[in-house]
């Protein structure tokens, strides 16, 4: 097997099966086959291992479970399929007669489905059971039943664990408490990173990201599983947002992906328009404009209501358009945006993190509009940004945005034949230490610079001047 290919993935199972059909293995005898394979050497637990071996996503898993029930409207999701899975460690203890069901999907016995841990845990009749029944070999897969079978069982043994079932759920590790402490310092590193260092709230992200992860370890009543999933999916997008602010792509694409595996469990719009926003923000500033626009499509496909506006996509659309000069669709997305824009709408709130205030939101459309040669367009909404910026609060006010309004008013007066008015609104940033602003105000320090060289301005002292200013600024900056 190729080291290349990681253990037990899609590929890593392809290569098994080519493996074993070359060693004679008749096509009915190869699920067994690979199921054991990933027990043994990827170390994935029976279920998930089986689960894996016949090729069944979760829910395509739980559709089958539910045909052979002999009811398609039955219960079983592939989120609790999933619970069964993580269990013993945590998740929901499956019944046998679940187990039974299971390995009828998955084409094995149901005691193939248990490992020594899960044996280690079970109660005593059920542990009882599983010695009194002989093991049997793998079989194939029953068709879907209209009727269910109903095994002939002792009258007084009917029910008899559907207490101890039902009591497990009020065993939990977590709090009201806790719930709310993580929440509650989510929502203030979200309000102060606007004023505070961004490796300093980084830092303080991870802290919480490490909690909600070693809670979900644990066991906890459903809402409170969904409202750790949540906080892992938030706390992750802040991250990845924040390191892509510092230059750290690669790490901020892995906190997005992490985050979007939580949104998936947590089955919650919200939860995606937070990943998507921030997945739309990285990648644009790392290089990757067509995707960031259709990410930040993909968000507003998710309706919430009115708890993270769709200003904040519809100009991440915009902006990544932008970046391949599409023109059409840049002006379509600010035209929405405009449609919808709400002036007065403050920085406040749980989501201020991802809502951004009004100088940003200009600042935003300014960029895109300028990208596509709508220079006095675009210095309309500098200006607009700048007064916004102006009359917020000291503890809402991103210190980035000054530096990012001034060069890019800076860029668009440049394309209006101005370099005077260039220079008024760029020179005095350069007479400040911009080293530690985040990455994308030395990408915009570099491409004002670039403009700046090219043969229009060649001649031009004034020109020249401010292009050295400018590459000792960028040099200066964080590498």
């Amino acid at each position: 097997m190729s080291r290349q290919v990681k253990p037990g993935s899609k590929p890593y199972r392809a290569r098994l099966r080519e493996r074993l059909a070359a060693l004679g293995f008749p096509d009915e005898a190869i699920p067994a086959r690979v199921a054991e394979n990933l027990i043994v050497e990827c170390r994935i637990p029976p279920r998930t291992a089986w689960r894996l071996a016949s090729e069944l996503s979760l829910d395509v898993a739980a559709h089958r479970y539910n045909a052979l029930t002999g009811d398609p409207r039955a219960g079983m999701r592939g989120t609790r399929i999933w619970e069964y899975e993580q269990w013993p460690e945590r998740g929901v203890r499956p019944t046998l007669a679940a187990l039974r069901v299971l390995a009828q999907v998955y084409g094995t016995g149901w005691k193939s489905l248990l490992g020594l841990r899960d044996l280690e845990q079970l109660p005593a009749k059920d542990l009882a059971e599983y010695h009194a029944e002989p093991v049997a070999g793998p079989v194939a897969p029953r068709p879907a039943r209209t009727v269910a079978r109903v095994e002939s069982r002792p009258e007084e043994e009917i029910g008899s664990g559907a207490l101890d079932d039902a009591i497990l759920l009020t065993r939990t590790n977590v709090d009201d408490v806790q719930l709310d402490d993580l929440w509650s310092d989510l929502d203030f590193l979200g309000g102060a990173y606007a004023r505070t260092a961004p490796e300093s709230i980084l830092g303080q992200l991870a802290v919480i990201e490490e909690r909600a992860a070693a809670l979900l370890k644990g066991r906890q009543r459903p809402k409170q599983t969904q409202d750790l999933l949540l906080i892992e999916a938030k706390a992750g997008a802040m991250m990845a947002w924040i390191a892509g602010d510092l230059g750290r792509y690669r790490l901020a694409r892995e906190l997005n992906s992490a985050a979007w595996l939580y949104t998936q469990y947590a089955d919650d719009f919200l939860a995606r328009r937070w990943v998507r926003t921030s997945q739309a923000r990285v990648a644009f500033w790392a290089g990757n404009g067509v995707e960031s626009a259709k990410l930040a499509a993909d968000g507003l496909s998710y309706h919430v209501g009115g708890r993270l506006t769709d200003a904040p996509l519809i100009l991440a659309e915009a902006r990544g358009w932008s970046s391949v000069q599409a023109e059409r669709q840049v002006l379509a997305a600010i035209a929405r945006w405009t449609s919808i824009e709400d002036p007065d709408l403050g920085a406040g709130g749980d989501d201020r993190f991802f809502n951004i205030t009004k100088d940003r939101r200009h600042y935003m459309a300014g960029t895109s509009l300028l990208s596509v040669g709508h220079a006095s367009a675009a210095l309309r909404e500098f200006t607009t940004a700048r007064e916004a910026y102006g009359k917020l609060s000291l503890e809402n006010r991103w210190e980035a945005m000054d530096p990012m309004i001034r060069i890019d008013t800076g860029r668009a007066h440049l394309r209006l034949d101005d370099l005077e008015g260039a220079a008024a609104h760029v020179e005095p940033l350069l007479a400040t230490d911009v080293g530690k602003q985040p990455d994308m105000v030395r990408a915009t320090l570099k491409l004002l610079a670039t403009e700046l060289s090219g043969p229009r301005w060649q001649s031009a002292t004034t020109a020249k001047n401010l292009t050295e200013a400018l590459l000792d600024a960028h040099a200066s900056a964080r590498p």
